[in-house]
């Protein structure tokens, strides 16, 4: 996974954990889905590098 993702994903993820310590459902789910497309996106890059590799 890229570095940049992974520092950016860790950062989300502590707003998210933090929006739902002082109850904020609504905030955590954007948070959440920020995450998620990050993640998405980290995955379909390590997936065209293992491709091209070849």
């Amino acid at each position: 996974m890229d570095i940049e993702l992974e520092k950016k994903i860790e950062q989300l993820e502590w707003q998210h954990d933090n929006a739902l310590r002082i109850r904020r459902p609504l905030v955590a789910k954007k948070y959440q889905r920020m995450i998620d497309e990050l993640a998405k996106e980290s995955r379909n890059r390590s997936m065209n590098d293992k491709m091209y590799k070849r």
